[in-house]
């Protein structure tokens, strides 16, 4: 009765190619697709740019390795911050065994021993160190806390300090963003505590660690802040500074240094003096 007609929709004879041009338009499609995904989360990630908490579903809270000796004050902020942390205390020389393998498991590390009484409880020994460079380096978060960490512990039951090291170069490498150089007398500046009456002050526009934040304490009518601070040298990225009421002397309050996947932030003062800049760099880290 005729010839067999196609089926309906015009269906390609089998073997047929796709067209070339047809092919160029899926993978553009394709690449667009992943840009528009990977282009705002890699922005987030070095922190261009702020995404809303939660964009791909609720955040877990992160997990935090404390070491060290806190103040009170900051151990109560992170207990009433467990919706954004949760933490474990260690100090250094529980970490010296298999270091790596235990880091791995956390989030973030704090480093605060800056209320230790000795050397050696202000120290990290020598395979603890190398861990927390390659922690960083390799895609984790780092906070340390004024003068954390400057001693190198050792000796022959590990309850010593050795007498040669003083500062982060020896412990961390390159991977600290300030440095203790020599001040008075010689005297290394991270082993100079400074009593200053004064503010912190944004200095890095648009981070997100000072969102929202010009100067703490904001309200004139609450004063200034009673801080120890070190006058040490910043070699990463400056995000705030203290400045004394009466004094002219600037000093680094918040300093960053960004590896190509983590981060190592210094506070040169007791992070619970400030409570917001401090739930603010959990949220960026988080």
């Amino acid at each position: 009765m005729g010839e067999e007609l196609p089926p309906i929709g015009g269906a390609p004879e089998s073997g047929k190619k796709m067209p070339v041009g047809l092919k160029v338009l899926i993978a553009l499609a394709a690449i667009g697709a992943v840009a528009i995904i990977a282009v705002p989360l890699l922005a987030w990630q070095f922190g261009l740019v702020n995404l809303p908490t939660g964009i791909f579903g609720p955040a877990a809270p992160m997990q935090m390795l404390v070491i060290g000796q806190p103040s009170p004050e900051l151990i109560t902020e992170l207990n009433t911050q467990n919706d954004i942390v949760y933490y474990q205390e260690k100090d250094s020389a529980a970490m010296e065994v298999a270091p790596q393998e235990k880091l791995a498991k956390y989030d973030v590390v704090l480093l605060d021993q800056h209320l230790g009484a000795t050397h050696f409880e202000k120290s990290v020994g020598r395979a603890l160190g190398e861990a927390l460079e390659n922690y960083v380096k390799t895609g984790g978060n780092l906070i340390v806390v004024m003068d954390s960490g400057i001693y190198r512990s050792g000796g022959i039951y590990g309850t010593s300090v050795a007498t040669d090291v003083v500062g982060w170069e020896a412990n961390f490498g390159d991977m600290m963003p300030v440095e203790c150089d020599l001040g008075k007398d010689n005297e290394p500046t991270c082993k100079q505590p400074i009593a200053v009456t004064g503010k912190v002050y944004r200095e890095a526009q648009g981070h997100r660690i000072m969102a929202g934040i010009e100067v703490a304490p904001a309200d004139p009518n609450y004063g200034s802040l009673t801080l120890v601070i070190f006058n040490v040298k910043p070699i990463g990225d400056k995000i705030a500074f203290i400045k004394g009421v009466t004094a002219t002397p600037y000093y680094p309050a918040i300093v960053e240094k960004k590896q190509l996947r983590g981060k190592a932030i210094y506070f040169n003062y007791d992070p619970a003096m400030t409570p917001t800049i401090w739930s603010n760099t959990l949220e960026y880290l988080r």
